[in-house]
């Protein structure tokens, strides 16, 4: 089922979710439980002999999984590395120029396709459009989360360039990972409704500028509804301060079950 069916359907939709953007003709998939099992992984493969940079204030499950976590650090330089990456950003929703040239330093990238579905239209061609460049050189980690309205039931899926060399190093490795795939969750994305999926979402991100306006915050119509960043004036209560980073107070909203 994984390579007749799953992922040509895949393949499909990111071509859509692209705006036609996106040509994954050339790339090879692999499969696992969930997304991080294959995280954990490539960041182990790669800083055996290497580095990983992470985004500063990215997913911290990028470095969860490393026997050597000296090796993974949180720096925007990627200089001579392995650029680590969720799109959109799991820090603040949106996708910046300063990740752009993270990912331009690079040797190689690992992008975590997370809530990428989740962005308006025009912004996610807008996003793939910037992305295109770089996915040659990266391992594309589909998360099928929230994003993809999975979260009750992990996937783990890797889309690699069939010239890329971690996938000529790894490829014996990631087929016996693929035996083992989540079939559950494949078939159950199979059958998703994703038009009704992106209506959802559309009602959510509606829900969350409305709120965020009656709170007398700053509206910004961009990024995944599900986060928000806020440059904070006075002093903050000391609960919240797991919630900042370099100055910004990160929110994650999840509106009403539409």
């Amino acid at each position: 089922m994984i390579q007749s069916v799953f992922v040509p359907y895949l393949k499909r939709v990111l071509h859509e979710l692209s705006g036609g953007v996106w040509d994954l003709g050339e790339y090879h998939a692999y499969a696992a439980g969930s997304d991080v099992d294959f995280m954990a992984h490539v960041i182990e493969a790669v800083t055996q002999d290497g580095l990983a940079s992470v985004y500063p204030g990215a997913w911290f499950g990028f470095r969860v999984g490393a026997s050597r976590p000296d090796r993974v650090r949180f720096t925007n330089d990627a200089r001579n590395s392995m650029a680590c990456l969720c799109v959109p950003s799991v820090r603040n929703g949106h996708l910046t120029e300063q990740m752009l040239d993270f990912l331009e330093a690079a040797d190689s990238c690992f992008l975590n396709i997370n809530l990428y579905p989740t962005l308006p239209v025009a912004e996610r061609r807008q996003v793939a459009e910037s992305l295109k460049p770089f996915l040659s050189k990266s391992v594309i980690s589909i998360s099928f989360g929230r994003g993809f309205a999975l979260t009750a039931s992990q996937l783990g899926v890797v889309l690699i360039h069939q010239e890329h060399p971690l996938r000529k190093k790894y490829e014996a490795q990631w087929n016996w990972f693929s035996y083992f795939f989540n079939a559950l969750a494949a078939r159950a994305f199979v059958n998703l409704d994703l038009a009704e999926i992106g209506a959802v979402d559309d009602k959510r991100r509606k829900w969350v500028l409305a709120d965020v306006a009656a709170r007398g915050l700053s509206v910004v119509d961009s990024g995944s509804y599900y986060v928000e960043s806020f440059q904070v004036e006075g002093q903050l209560p000391p609960e919240y301060s797991p919630l900042v980073r370099n100055g910004l107070l990160r929110l994650c909203i999840k509106p009403p079950q539409a």
